[in-house]
């Protein structure tokens, strides 16, 4: 720092520096196994006291000077404020949506008109849920005591969220940077740690260059994808005559659908690779605008980093749903050799039906097995990735006010949405 001489002065003793760090937390793979045999027998409600427990011991591994955040969040909130928006919200457009189609018809005018208001209105829901998402976890977010906030408007997010999707197929993309800017502008210059505010300065334009190249990128892989699919595709082998009498022809149809799938999975690779390249891009970017009361955040996420962790996160999710699997097997196979031998139909039927409900129960509560770790693994490249430059006047922060949220973060968890 340079005093009126332009010589170097030592920062102010009430100023501090602020240094990030992980801590792993211990004991993630037998809480996955712990939430997904509470989710078993409780048939997917524990799901919320589970999900509170991964996010405090993710956030006490987040570590500010040596100490840890911590998320005073509960399960008992996230589920009434499911149970609020599944009665204030879903409920009534599903039954809406029903009633419309049965009395009018589904092919009706009046049905299309009411779908094409019902999609607005569900693109907006969903912004508000992103934005209630991030208030409540910030609420819930303390580091010596003091809380986090998110003290604007999610009607005002939400309209900002919903007009600028409009306009993505509009702008063939090209509006991606300064929607993301935009968006990520809202939240920032909302958020207090405190009674202290937040800062964003990031402009679009610094993306573009990035975007562009995913653009070109994915119009290349489109390109030569259709390509691939174009040179190969015979209509008359799809002909259901020349399937019938020619045992090759349906062996052609095999091939092909076989090229068409082997494409697409290519091309999504490729995508995933570049897109991964620009969404570094932008974390960074939006990192090195972000500012806390003189000192400003700093990124080094790579693009190799995101994948090496999506590649590891992919496979810890096939080897969840491969226990699962297994599971349903063990379940099914044996009430199916046991259903051999019943006297009656309805016997066979009645313990196939219970082997099904059974298995099925057990892919729900098995779906995210190892989500703990997943999402212990994605925090923790970020914040290994995250630093902080500058001073903060800790001892001049003060309290913020309290936000009376007492129902979690229903719309984001009715819609699958993260608030993050």
């Amino acid at each position: 720092m340079l005093d009126q001489d332009h010589t170097y002065a030592p920062p102010s003793p009430s100023r501090s520096p602020l240094h990030l760090s992980w801590l792993q937390p211990p004991g993630m793979l037998a809480l996955s196994f712990i939430n997904f045999a509470l989710r078993f027998v409780t048939l997917g409600i524990y799901s919320f006291w589970g999900k509170t427990e991964v996010r405090r011991r993710i956030w006490s591994a987040i570590r500010i000077e040596g100490e840890p955040l911590q998320y005073t969040g509960t399960g008992k909130e996230l589920f009434l404020g499911f149970l609020v928006i599944f009665g204030l919200v879903l409920l009534p457009i599903s039954l809406t949506s029903f009633g419309v189609a049965v009395f009018f018809g589904p092919e009706s005018a009046a049905y299309t008109i009411y779908s094409l208001l019902l999609y607005p209105l569900i693109f907006i829901l969903i912004g508000i849920g992103i934005y209630r998402a991030q208030r409540y976890r910030l609420s819930r977010t303390t580091w010596r005591g003091i809380r986090g906030n998110l003290v604007g408007s999610d009607v005002n997010y939400a309209w900002t969220y919903f007009w600028t999707a409009l306009l993505i197929p509009l702008t063939l993309g090209w509006i991606t940077p300064w929607r993301a800017t935009r968006l990520q502008k809202i939240i920032t210059q909302d958020m207090r740690f405190g009674d202290r505010a937040f800062s964003f300065d990031a402009e679009p334009g610094q993306l573009y260059k990035s975007f562009a190249v995913l653009w070109l990128t994915v119009l290349m892989i489109g390109a030569i994808a259709f390509g691939v699919i174009g040179f190969n595709i015979d209509l008359s082998m799809f002909n259901p005559e020349s399937l019938a009498k020619d045992e090759a022809g349906g062996m052609h149809a095999a091939k092909f659908v076989a090229i068409i799938y082997a494409t697409l999975t290519v091309a999504f690779f490729f995508y995933y690779l570049i897109s991964a390249w620009f969404r570094s891009k932008v974390i960074n970017h939006f990192a090195a605008h972000t500012h806390f009361q003189g000192a400003t955040f700093r990124s080094s996420v790579t693009g190799l980093g995101l994948v090496r962790v999506a590649v590891g996160n992919f496979l810890l999710n096939m080897a969840g749903w491969t226990i699962a699997l297994t599971i349903f097997a063990v379940i099914f196979i044996p009430i199916s050799m046991l259903a051999k031998g019943s006297v009656s139909v309805e016997d066979v039927e009645g313990l196939r039906t219970v082997a099904i409900a059974l298995g099925l129960v057990v892919l729900v509560a098995a779906s995210g097995l190892f989500a703990p770790i997943v999402q212990t693994r994605n925090w923790r490249y970020l914040v290994q990735n995250l630093g902080i430059s500058g001073t903060v006047p800790l001892g001049e922060i003060a309290q913020g006010e309290a936000q009376r949220l007492s129902r979690g973060e229903g719309l984001a968890q009715a819609f699958d949405i993260d608030g993050f």
